[in-house]
């Protein structure tokens, strides 16, 4: 026996369903918008073709910010690699507001209407491949170990309580190539399972499992996704409501569940084949697209990437300024700890623990290294370089002082961290 057991084929739904399905559908569109439309900006010349909506946000955030929540400070509107800014707080009270007073305007609008199964059915459908496309994009980006790549030359030599919260998280995840791609996996499974009408409940438990785990290290770890993780949250919530009778039955109430009828979309078989075919054609960019990227990525600034000539960590063993051996005493900001040399940056760490960035260039043939401070890019530092065994010696004349700078490099493998590795049998916890 077959019958539909949801909310989507009810001839009548009750006030609060009404409600909770206006107030839902506006905030999502609000949030997704201009999605999947955005991908016809990759047509040249309308690369700009939603910047009113952007615009137009930005514009009624920051007069809202002003003017109703009375925000002291001028907001930043620019890109930080946060997703809890000012500017993204003020978005969420706006969207909540005209959602709110749009649920009011459609619901007298509406009044006589029994049900939205057919919009109920579209808007699923926009959630659905709103969520594949993030799950693919943050699923692929772990499974290719680009989200967290790997524990940097820095993050070896921090100390533990030096760390920041996000910091101590995201070495957490860098550490274990293994558990990373776990987590890959299981977002792009979860987008999968999206594909599929058949499987879409599934799809949204593993939705809810993945993105509300994601939130929770989130609130735990000071990550500032936390209004963004809590919406994907959501709309996976809202893709398993329409059977959560079903699902109570099943697994709470311990009573017969029927299989679920999934009509097709169209009763013309040349419509439908036509969904098909589209159907297939962007799930097969999606996924082009997110590992073509993925691997591009890894080949660039991943793994992958190629590593300067003197990567590694240098520590010294003798500092003489000026033919003065500098002792080294923890308080001096003068003599040298260790240089580290790491894929993106390099940075020289001065005996009161001070760590100065500079962008790094070597050549192997004159045996030479440039050091450009990014604090001040007049502050170049050029030695020469040449090795004896494990040892380096790098001199210089840096603003009238003669430099000789004896060091030892210390590899990745030195570290207790990388050369303990994975043991099946543990005759004892090795906890240090």
């Amino acid at each position: 026996m077959e019958i539909t057991q949801d909310l989507s084929t009810q001839s009548k739904w009750n006030l609060p369903s009404l409600l909770a399905f206006r107030l839902c559908a506006i905030y999502f569109l609000l949030h997704i918008f201009p999605f999947p439309l955005y991908y016809l900006g990759l047509i040249p010349g309308l690369e700009n073709l939603f910047s009113f909506y952007y615009d137009g946000m930005e514009i009624l955030c920051v007069w809202t910010g002003k003017n109703i929540l009375d925000i002291p400070y001028e907001m930043y509107l620019g890109p930080t690699g946060s997703g809890d800014t000012t500017k993204d707080y003020v978005f969420e009270f706006v969207t909540i507001v005209i959602s709110l007073i749009g649920t009011i305007i459609w619901s007298f609008i509406d009044l006589k209407k029994a049900n939205y199964n057919r919009l109920l059915q579209y808007i699923t459908i926009l959630v659905r491949y709103y969520l594949i496309t993030i799950m693919f994009s943050y699923g692929f980006s772990k499974a290719f170990t680009l989200q967290f790549s790997e524990l940097s030359y820095f993050d070896l030599i921090k100390t533990f309580g030096d760390q920041s919260p996000m910091g101590l998280m995201w070495n957490f995840m860098e550490y274990s190539d293994t558990y990373t791609r776990f987590s890959g996996y299981a977002e792009i499974i979860a987008g999968i399972l999206l594909i599929f009408r058949r499987t879409v409940t599934f799809g949204a438990i593993m939705i809810i499992g993945v993105m509300f785990n994601v939130f929770m290290m989130n609130m735990s770890y000071d990550i500032p996704v936390k209004l963004y993780s809590g919406l994907l949250t959501i709309m996976g919530v809202f893709l398993l409501v329409p059977d959560i009778k079903r699902i109570l039955n099943f697994f709470i109430l311990n009573k017969i569940v029927y299989p679920k009828t999934i009509l097709p979309y169209f009763s013309n078989p040349k419509y439908q084949k036509a969904v098909i075919i589209f159907k297939i054609i962007i799930i097969g960019y999606f996924l082009y697209n997110n590992v073509d990227r993925s691997i591009e990525r890894q080949e660039k600034w991943g793994k992958k990437a190629p590593k300067p000539a003197l990567y590694g960590i240098y520590e010294v063993e003798e500092f003489i300024q000026n033919n003065d051996t500098l002792l080294p005493l923890a308080t001096d900001s003068i003599r040298w700890k260790r240089l580290i040399v790491d894929k993106r940056s390099c940075g020289i760490q001065t005996m009161d623990e001070k760590i100065i960035g500079f962008k790094e260039e070597t050549d192997t043939v004159s045996k030479t290294l440039k050091l450009t401070s990014y604090a001040d890019s007049t502050d170049v530092r050029s030695f020469s370089f040449k090795q004896k065994a494990s040892l380096f010696y790098f001199e210089t004349v840096h603003k009238g002082d003669t430099l000789k700078i004896m060091t030892k490099k210390k590899l990745r493998e030195d570290f207790l961290l990388i050369n303990r590795g994975f043991h099946w049998i543990s005759e004892r916890p090795f906890n240090r």
